[in-house]
């Protein structure tokens, strides 16, 4: 069994301006339903009643996507000094400083207009690299970033662990935003996660239920919150995202997660173990069913 991470529901790495490490949960928004305008102060007010649960954590891509929740996001701090501490992300697909300035303007308008907490470069694809590095369009894209006042942190986002693994160990991102989740562990595990851990790279890891389809096609069945703790139970990953569609499947997903905080894990050996065993074998199996860019990253471990 790999090393598992602390049970400590607030991360390590990623803080606010004010210095508050952010919650291990981070709630996203979700593009193919409509979250309302409530979701957001729902997680802010749960995250502030707890005891050590860390900074609220929003994260959105393109926010004309779902305007109801952004309405709400905009609205959960009053003030520069709440401001200070929350974290926001957002980003983009595009690689050109202008773009990038135009889509950082628009992420802007919905956490403050001074400054965004981390810009991602989303869905880094292979053909984006020199070798085992960043290539030039990719690595000026970082580097414009990294020279912008109001960017705190600068992320990627892939698919693929081949490219995470290069973007871990070839270039001076401050996170990464990687695909992990019980049916798609591998890749992960063995190409991306051990090069973020050895650089000692934060990891956001997303799709953590599959789309939803963990919780329906599982057997032992799983909740979303076991998931979650699944994606937590491995010490690369710093925070989860999961786009909560109604306040319902906010707290049935953080919750749960409450409880683990203080043990040496976030998961029981027993069901850890069981799922690992469920879903070990020939993952080909599942990964060839359109839900996966990179198949072939897990049944090779180069």
């Amino acid at each position: 069994m790999m090393m598992a991470s602390s049970g400590e529901m607030y991360a390590d790495k990623l803080i606010t301006l004010s210095g508050k490490p952010v919650c291990r949960y981070a709630l996203g928004g979700a593009a193919r339903s409509t979250q309302p305008k409530s979701l957001p102060f729902r997680y802010r007010d749960i995250l502030q009643s707890a005891e050590d649960a860390g900074a609220p954590f929003y994260f959105y891509y393109n926010p004309h996507r779902y305007p109801e929740f952004l309405s709400g996001v905009s609205k959960t701090f009053d003030g520069p000094s709440a401001r200070e501490d929350m974290f926001f992300a957002s980003g983009g697909t595009d690689r050109d400083p202008k773009a990038i300035d135009n889509r950082l303007e628009d992420a802007l308008a919905h956490c403050g207009g001074d400054y965004l907490d981390a810009f991602v470069l989303e869905y880094v694809c292979p053909y984006e690299l020199d070798g085992n590095r960043p290539g030039s369009e990719l690595q000026d894209a970082i580097d414009h970033l990294h020279s912008l006042d109001k960017v705190r942190y600068v992320m990627a986002s892939t698919h693929s662990h081949r490219v995470g693994r290069a973007l871990a160990s070839g270039s001076n991102l401050d996170a990464l935003m990687l695909r992990y989740n019980m049916n798609h562990k591998k890749a992960a595990e063995t190409i991306s996660f051990p090069e973020a851990v050895n650089r000692n790279i934060p990891v956001l890891a997303f799709t953590t239920t599959r789309w939803n389809r963990l919780q329906r096609d599982s057997s032992p069945t799983v909740t979303t919150s076991d998931c979650l703790k699944f994606a937590l139970n491995h010490q690369a990953v710093e925070v989860v995202l999961h786009s909560a569609r109604d306040e319902d499947e906010l707290e049935d997903a953080l919750l749960p997660l409450f409880s683990s905080p203080g043990q040496c894990q976030w998961m029981s050996d027993s069901k850890y173990d069981d799922l690992r065993t469920y879903y070990g074998g020939d993952e080909m199996d599942w990964n060839d069913d359109g839900f996966d860019e990179y198949p072939d990253e897990s049944v090779t471990d180069d």
